[in-house]
């Protein structure tokens, strides 16, 4: 289990235009949700920064520090607000995890391994799934939980029944649900082009079918009157 300590400072002054004003001088406006109640909190940009790129593709307990004394909680990552064009963090929002007591969590999967399929089947790996939901103590938390796709055929299909959850790891995802299949490639062929003389021979059979109501409805050649 990977774990990171952030420190905090509380936030007294809320609203959008506060935010904005924190934001400038390099304060990130957070929340923390849980049993032990909700604060509200401010962030060091370049701190938080570096513990974001420290959390992708993990599931990672973060140690919560406040500047007020009180008891650090620790907590998991809930959702970042971003900047639409720097993407940029604007906003955190994190949820309590109680020690000691059982917890859900969603932890990303990671597939590993060339299957047997892609290399001598002209098969190619599809992944259904890309994370699954656990339960488990905080102690226990896995960062990741690795998939080998080697042993992997055309036809063949790893559901989460067929996953090993680590010791103190229950899976909560359905256990039939699809996690990763090895399909073939299909590929389509492309008609071959008919040869000029059986072009022409065509053109003759498609004339000679040609009904006769389509010479009758020709304009007849005008006669002159007699006079």
């Amino acid at each position: 289990m990977k774990q990171i300590k952030l420190n905090t400072t509380n936030r007294t002054k809320l609203g959008g235009n506060n935010a904005k004003r924190y934001r400038k001088c390099g304060q990130i406006p957070a929340v923390i949700y849980g049993e032990s109640g909700e604060k509200n909190l401010l962030i060091n940009q370049k701190d938080l920064t570096v513990a974001l790129k420290a959390i992708v593709g993990k599931a990672v307990l973060i140690e919560m520090e406040f500047s007020d004394g009180t008891e650090s909680r620790y907590a998991m990552l809930k959702d970042v607000e971003r900047h639409p064009l720097s993407g940029d963090p604007l906003h955190v929002d994190f949820v309590e995890v109680v020690r000691g007591k059982p917890m859900q969590a969603v932890v990303p999967l990671h597939f590993e391994g060339e299957a047997y399929g892609v290399k001598n089947e002209n098969g190619v790996i599809e992944v259904h799934e890309h994370e699954i939901r656990v339960k488990c103590r905080p102690r226990d938390l896995p960062e990741m939980i690795v998939v080998d796709v080697s042993a992997m055929k055309v036809g063949d299909r790893l559901t989460v029944a067929d996953l090993k959850a680590p010791e103190g790891v229950e899976f909560e995802t359905p256990a039939d649900s699809v996690v990763v299949t090895c399909n073939l490639v299909e590929v389509e062929e492309e008609p071959a082009p008919a040869a000029e003389g059986d072009a022409a021979a065509a053109g003759d059979a498609a004339a000679a079918a040609a009904p006769a109501g389509d010479a009758a409805a020709q304009p007849a050649e005008a006669k002159p009157a007699k006079k």
